[in-house]
């Protein structure tokens, strides 16, 4: 299993681009070359999936690529993984966790900052026995997330 692998969502942001491959490749050269494999979601879950896949198969770390939606789908595969880290290259419309933790929004200076990382730990949110690491709604908040999360009611400018 190659060290890093980079779960991406296809469907993050505003513009609804596929771009993300190419750029990786632009940036970091070919998966072919065995540094890191390159796994796109497929719906709600899949992330999450992926991500404890990656850690068990071997993988040291695992890159959520996308907003705070699939960062906190990553994280909660990552959950009692001990010996894998997880990284974020923002993707989204809204990207909060990345901007707390001061990650760069531009493609190219989030993929140079995993070159040289920093590592720390993370507290973990529950409600209900679920766990959560940058987004909880409950009420209003949470049926406004799925109306939010067509792509017609997304803003040009992002989140807001």
């Amino acid at each position: 299993m190659p060290r890093t692998c980079f779960i991406f969502n296809p469907t993050a942001g505003t513009s609804r681009r596929n771009d993300f491959p190419a750029l990786l490749t632009k940036h970091l050269g070919t998966a072919a070359s065995g540094d890191y494999v390159l796994q796109p979601t497929e719906g709600p879950g899949h992330a999450t999936e992926l991500a404890r896949a990656a850690a068990q198969a071997g993988c040291r770390v695992v890159v959520a690529v996308g907003g705070d939606g699939t960062v906190n789908e990553v994280g909660q595969g990552l959950l009692y993984q001990e010996h894998t880290a997880m990284g974020i290259v923002p993707r989204g419309s809204g990207n909060g966790l990345a901007r707390h933790l001061k990650v760069p929004l531009n493609l190219g200076r989030a993929l140079r900052r995993l070159r040289q990382p920093t590592f720390s730990r993370m507290d973990v949110g529950r409600v209900n026995g679920r766990p959560f690491f940058c987004t909880a709604r409950q009420g209003g908040s949470a049926s406004m997330r799925h109306i939010s999360s067509k792509p017609s009611r997304r803003s040009a400018w992002g989140a807001m």
